[in-house]
This record gives structure tokens, C-alpha cells and sequence, in this order.
């Protein structure tokens, strides 16, 4: 059972949602070190990471699949 999820949390991280969060997460890190932007910019930057996200999770994956 332990590998079965181990594969799943593998599986999960080759998505885009988690892939955008990763990279979103650390531009914030960098940022924080290296005062790169300013606040609202980077709040700017966070709200699209944020929206695009979402906005994924709610598109269906495939629509035609409950067609028939």
C-alpha cells in the first residue's frame, strides 16, 4: 500500500497545477531574498499563479468522456 501512494504523490507532482505552484513558490522565496519586485507586483504575479490553478482544477479533463 506504502508504494501505491508513493507513485500516486509522483504522479501528482508531474502536473501543471503543482508544477505552477512549485515555481510559484519559489519566485516568492527569490523575491524575498533578493527584493526583485515590489509587493504588488509580486501579489499581482501570485493572484494569476492562484487563478490559473483554480481555473484548471475546475476545467473538466476530458469533457466528451461523459458523452455517449
Amino acid at each position: 500500500i506504502p508504494m501505491t501512494l508513493v507513485k500516486d504523490i509522483l504522479e501528482a507532482l508531474k502536473s501543471k497545477r503543482v508544477i505552477l505552484g512549485i515555481v510559484t513558490a519559489a519566485i516568492i522565496g527569490v523575491n524575498t531574498e533578493l527584493s526583485l519586485m515590489d509587493d504588488e507586483t509580486l501579489m499581482k504575479l501570485t493572484g494569476v499563479a492562484a487563478a490559473l490553478i483554480v481555473g484548471d482544477s475546475l476545467r473538466a479533463t476530458n469533457p466528451q468522456k461523459d458523452i455517449k
